[in-house]
């Protein structure tokens, strides 16, 4: 049995998506695959998630360490119990299987002060590495390699990269990485689709409801603020993609410009309720109208911070990861590193 431990450095890198794509890579080439998070806090819905998608029965070992607190779980845990009760779960986890994805927790780091940091996961499991990382700067290059000298040789993938930085990441990973000791195992290119949300995912972060429900899973690339004139909207709103419109709910004109106009989705701030004939046009549309209590302005600002940092569930987002993963990520090297 192998395994591979996916970490990255930092949250929101994309582990999880990595972990579900080579996941359902290898179960199609035949691999039995298995999945395994030793740490994690409460509220993290991580494990359930992936092996829902993967096919894998849940269990407690999945998710051996949860920590409710992770302060009061620093002062009263001890590092010896903590590693055993993660290799007996890991010991249950791998039975039978060819291949154990072993998620790492929010950062490379976490979990150091209880002996469970992915470093010395990797260490109890004799885990290959994979570091994902989203290439933000180039004092990322810095901290790859601080990885690096951490948790010994490694693979890494750049996520959600723009298609100009390609060419000039090649060249730091042949100059400066590889000879580290971290090779480049692929660069996936940003995507609007995945970094989007799903209506209902906005509706949650909004603590808004439904005036309209949506009829499917449309996914939410962008969102346009609606504080002009109808007339002067027009253009604005046919040249965005997928987008959800923030604006009053008592901008009825603007309300029916934007459904006019493409817009996936009416986000309705005041708590004030549209009139009948804009609902209306909306059942009639398809289109769904969430109604918030928040002011435009911190509305806009809620929805700016959840974009880019949602999870990779739902149909359309697995299917479009896979494929990006299956083009952009070199899966022969990973496996034979394994």
């Amino acid at each position: 049995m192998k395994n591979l431990l996916v970490s990255s450095l930092e949250e929101y890198s994309g582990k999880s998506g990595i972990i579900i794509a080579l996941g359902l890579i290898m179960r199609e080439g035949g691999y039995k695959v298995g999945y395994f998070k030793p740490f994690t806090v409460e509220g993290d819905a991580d494990g359930e998630i992936v092996t829902k998608i993967l096919g894998i029965d849940y269990s407690n070992d999945v998710c051996p360490v949860r920590a409710a607190s992770y302060m009061d779980f620093m002062l009263s845990a001890k590092k010896g119990d903590v590693r055993k009760k993660v290799m007996k779960s890991f010991g249950r986890i791998s039975e039978g299987k060819d291949v154990v994805l072993v998620e790492g927790s929010m950062g490379f780091f976490a979990g150091e002060a209880v002996g469970v940091s992915d470093a010395e996961t990797a260490k109890m499991l004799s885990s290959r590495v994979l570091m994902v990382a989203r290439y933000d700067s180039d004092f990322t290059v810095d901290r790859l390699l601080s990885a690096r000298r951490i948790m010994g040789e490694m693979m890494t993938v750049f996520n959600q990269i723009s298609g100009y930085k390609r060419a000039y990441l090649k060249s730091i990973a042949s100059a400066i990485l590889e000879p580290e000791g971290v090779a480049l195992v692929g660069m996936i290119p940003k995507d609007a689709m995945l970094a989007g949300m799903e209506i209902e995912e906005v509706r949650k972060v909004l603590n808004g409801e439904y005036i309209v429900e949506p009829e499917d899973e449309t996914i939410i690339e962008q969102y346009l603020i609606g504080a002009m004139s109808p007339h002067s909207a027009v253009s604005y709103f046919r040249n965005a993609r997928n987008a959800a419109v923030i604006t009053g709910g008592d901008r009825a004109d603007l309300h029916t410009v934007a459904m006019e106009s493409g817009i996936k989705c009416l986000i309705l701030t005041g708590n004030l309720e549209p009139p009948a004939p804009v609902v209306g046009l909306a059942e009639n549309r398809g289109i769904p109208i969430i109604l918030v209590k928040d002011d435009t302005l911190t509305t806009s600002e809620k929805l700016g911070k959840a974009f880019g940092r949602v999870r990779i569930k739902g149909k359309k987002k697995i299917e479009r990861f896979k494929e990006l993963v299956e083009n952009y990520v070199d899966i022969d090297a990973i496996v034979r590193n394994l």
